[in-house]
């Protein structure tokens, strides 16, 4: 057949050294995946990976992202933007809301200041007369009934939820409770007289 000199043996193991060592000095690169990766990651994660897989496999199959340098900085100073921005609109947030508090109380201290100005509210109601002497009304007086007074005859709007105390089935002098939340309660002297 042929014959194998030594000489032509060192040049295939210089060669084969040469190659191995070639190898062995690629280097790593980060890159970022782009979708799941079995053995890497999943999407978003910066991993390292030889030269050669990112070259043939990744990049080609746009599984992964070569990272530049400029766009990570670039990247960096968008986030650091981003968070400052983030904490402005939270300030700005908080601000808002403490001047809607601060109209809120205003409000009220309106609100409460009308309503302690205000005159009795006169209701006519018919009376049950089948027992003499009764002051029993038909029907009674009730929180609608309140609200229905304030906005029509005094043009103050006040919720159904903050009337309290009134359901009153007597004639004569009652009270009836706004609550101002924060401001604490207002009472105001509901008369009801015969119809």
């Amino acid at each position: 057949m042929f014959s194998v000199s030594r000489s032509s043996l060192s040049t295939v193991s210089r060669s084969a050294t040469h190659v191995v060592k070639r190898w062995k000095s690629q280097k790593s690169i980060e890159v970022t995946l782009r979708a799941n990766v079995q053995g890497l990651g999943k999407p978003g994660d910066v991993v390292n990976v030889a030269v050669g897989r990112m070259r043939n496999q990744l990049y080609p199959m746009r599984l992964a992202n070569y990272i530049d340098k400029n766009a990570q900085h670039f990247k960096e100073a968008t986030i650091a933007g981003q968070n400052a921005l983030q904490q402005i609109q939270e300030i700005n947030k908080a601000h808002q809301q403490a001047v809607k508090k601060e109209q809120r109380i205003v409000h009220l201290q309106d609100l409460r200041n009308r309503l302690q100005a205000l005159p009795p509210l006169v209701f006519s109601r018919a009376v049950n007369e089948v027992l003499p002497g009764s002051k029993t009304i038909f029907g009674s007086v009730q929180a609608e009934d309140v609200i229905k007074e304030l906005k029509e005859k005094h043009g103050i709007v006040v919720d159904k939820v903050a009337v309290q105390g009134t359901k009153i089935k007597a004639v004569g002098d009652s009270w009836a409770r706004v609550d101002l939340a924060d401001l604490g309660t207002v009472e105001l002297k509901v008369v009801v007289e015969r119809r």
